[in-house]
């Protein structure tokens, strides 16, 4: 890996892992406390999952991974020693009277950065280990907060608390599930101040990987799926450009092939296809290469033709995806008579590239022992803000979805190191950006916000992140490079939480990776997996507002009963797959308590349904099906 330069005395005291040999899984070991650490902190911790194809250590100061080489830091696959993160990080950013120190008005950030350590162990929040846990076969979990003025001169009273998930099962042992729980504790910054403008991001730095014993870290490649072509209205006559009036279409310059100089057969799954500079000889742009009509950077999660709903299968586990819950709110794309149900994927990536010390195209290092194949990254799943004075918002969505601001990439030697540098950074602004972006529509809101300074909109503002085109497209060498994905931004009043679901996935080639950030998305939509993300569908009641439709399967006619936790305006609205409202069978005052009501089905072509009971707030899904004969 990297030659490691200390610049902090943090930092020294924590290379005490180096006296530490690799450990189980079931070990948690301590590191020294770091100097100015208070007595009722918890000590600096680090713990190894590695129960399934995956292992990963993490430390509670808002790291994944072991930057200095000691521990497994996302090895693949599980057993070969082969690790492919240097380091994974928590950010944050706002601007604004935030905080007591320093100026008044400025640009801040709390980051968990290598050499700049700005959170630490919350008191009361000590790093846990569990096998089992509630919730996976291999869990973790740990608070951390920016409040500790011997490590960080600006708080703004930023409080994380980390879950991590890995299971065992195969299909969904490809990667690590995170839960980042934020909470805005103003005391500890400007008390009362809001974050207004909060913008939260996870720093990815994968070094692919050390099997490769020649530079590892120096032919990385990186892209994001989830920004492509594709527009969700059917009346849309328009030709989507960037602001330098380069058409978008024409983004993509990759052909899609295995290495020309792979010793392996074309059939070898080891064999594995990447990405390369040449214009494609079939003229198909890389966003739809299985020629599908269906951008290759969204999730299909079913496809609908007449009234048979088709699920897709993971080849590998036999795995049926999204069949037992998907996003309530998803795109639908019709191409002839079938219709496609997706959402945007969401997925920040890199994988081996080919090394300028090499004379041979060496993506992939196909003659190492333990080939570098795999594409690593990490993909947002939700998005929500629990609001303290009640309600829930979802601050950065497409029609209900959640999406990144913004994806980023640089070269380590462009590292931002102020406040205000990795503030822009977070609202997808940096040296490289050329011209080449877009930008979501929804960031109108936000233009002319003065706690919000960075918020600007492009002069054609289309659906997803603001992104910096592929180092590739630039013209620029494989490198060192890093990733930032941003979500925000929001304004996080004292005692808001804004809570961020998502995952490191690995997978054998870029079609390995996006089916295995398929089936974390399923995972988190799966009741048996983990655990039924916002607005899901679900086969289980939703605890103090249950629902239950009867029966199901029905043919004409039907009851939809529910339990009210309180009284309130009850709404009840009937969904066909595709996400657009059928009919409304309930919109009136209702007392807590258990009810009924008649769902008349008649008019309905056969197929799958959902409906949704509403009230106070407090929502729940059920999944029925009609069968007209």
């Amino acid at each position: 890996m990297r030659t490691l330069t200390i610049k902090n005395s943090s930092l020294l005291l924590l290379l005490v892992l180096l006296v530490v040999s690799i450990g189980s899984g079931s070990e948690l070991e301590s590191i020294a406390c770091p100097v100015g650490q208070t007595d009722a902190r918890p000590p600096v911790e680090f713990v190894i999952h590695d129960i399934g194809n995956i292992g990963m250590a993490l430390f509670n100061i808002g790291m994944w991974g072991d930057p200095w080489g000691n521990y497994l830091s996302f090895e693949w696959p599980s057993g070969s020693l082969n690790n492919y993160l240097y380091i994974g990080d928590f950010w944050s950013s706002c601007f604004g009277s935030v905080t007591t120190f320093g100026d008044s008005v400025a640009c801040w950030a709390s980051c968990s950065d290598f050499n700049d350590w700005e959170l630490k162990p919350s008191e009361g929040y000590p790093l846990t280990y569990e096998t089992p846990g509630s919730n996976a076969p291999e869990q973790s979990e740990y608070g951390i907060d920016d409040w500790d003025t011997g490590y960080n001169d600006q708080p703004y009273g930023l409080g994380v608390f980390v879950q991590n998930y890995t299971w065992d099962i195969q299909g969904f042992d490809n990667f690590m599930a995170t839960e980042l729980t934020v909470t805005h504790h103003s005391e500890h910054g400007n008390p009362g101040v809001p974050l207004d403008g909060l913008v939260v991001a996870i720093r990815g730095d994968y070094d692919i990987a050390t099997a490769d014993t020649v530079e590892c870290h120096l032919d990385d490649m990186v892209y994001y799926d989830g920004h492509a072509i594709w527009c969700n209205d059917p009346e849309a006559t328009f030709e989507y450009e960037f602001d330098n009036g380069e058409d978008a279409s024409t983004q993509d310059y990759y052909e899609y092939r295995q290495n020309p100089d792979n010793p392996l057969p074309p059939g070898d799954p080891d064999n594995i296809f990447y990405y390369y500079n040449y214009i494609g000889v079939d003229g198909i742009p890389d966003n739809d290469v299985d020629q599908n009509d269906v951008s290759d950077h969204f999730t299909i999660l079913a496809k609908v033709v007449a009234s048979d709903t088709l699920y897709r299968e993971d080849p590998e586990s036999g795995v049926i995806l999204f069949e037992e819950g998907m996003p309530f709110y998803h795109f639908s794309h019709t191409v002839g008579d079938t219709t496609y149900l997706v959402v945007p994927r969401n997925l920040s990536y890199m994988w081996d590239s080919d090394s300028p010390a090499s004379t041979e195209d060496d993506s992939g290092e196909p003659l190492m022992p333990v080939m570098c194949n795999g594409f690593v990254g990490w993909r947002l799943l939700d998005v929500w803000v629990d609001k303290a004075g009640g309600g829930i918002e979802r601050p950065s969505d497409v029609d209900g979805y959640p999406i990144p601001i913004s994806h980023q990439w640089w070269d380590w030697e462009s590292d931002p190191g102020t406040d205000t540098e990795k503030y822009s950074f977070m609202w997808g602004i940096n040296p490289d950006l050329n011209g080449l972006y877009s930008g979501p529509a929804y960031m109108s809101d936000w233009v002319g916000n003065p706690n919000t300074p960075e918020a600007t909109l492009p002069q054609n503002p289309g659906p997803f992140p603001f992104i910096c085109d592929s180092p590739i497209r630039l013209g620029y060498p494989v490198f060192d490079y890093r990733f930032l994905q941003s979500v925000g931004p929001l304004e996080l009043a004292d005692g808001d939480t804004l809570h961020i679901m998502g995952g490191w996935v690995v997978g054998r080639g870029l079609d390995g990776l996006r089916m295995n950030a398929d089936l974390l998305l399923d995972a988190y939509y799966r009741d048996s997996i983990w655990g039924q993300g916002l607005g899901v569908e679900s086969t289980e009641p939703v605890p103090g507002n249950d629902i239950l439709v009867s029966p199901n399967p029905m043919t004409s006619q039907g009851m939809v009963v529910f339990t009210l936790a309180e009284q309130g305006r009850t709404v009840i609205t009937i969904y066909d797959i595709s996400g657009r409202s059928v009919v409304t069978i309930l919109n009136s005052e209702m007392s807590a308590g258990n009810h009924s009501v008649n769902l008349n089905t008649s008019g309905m072509s056969s197929g799958v349904y959902f409906v949704r009971v509403l009230s106070e707030g407090n929502s729940a899904v059920g999944r029925f099906v009609v069968l007209n004969r």
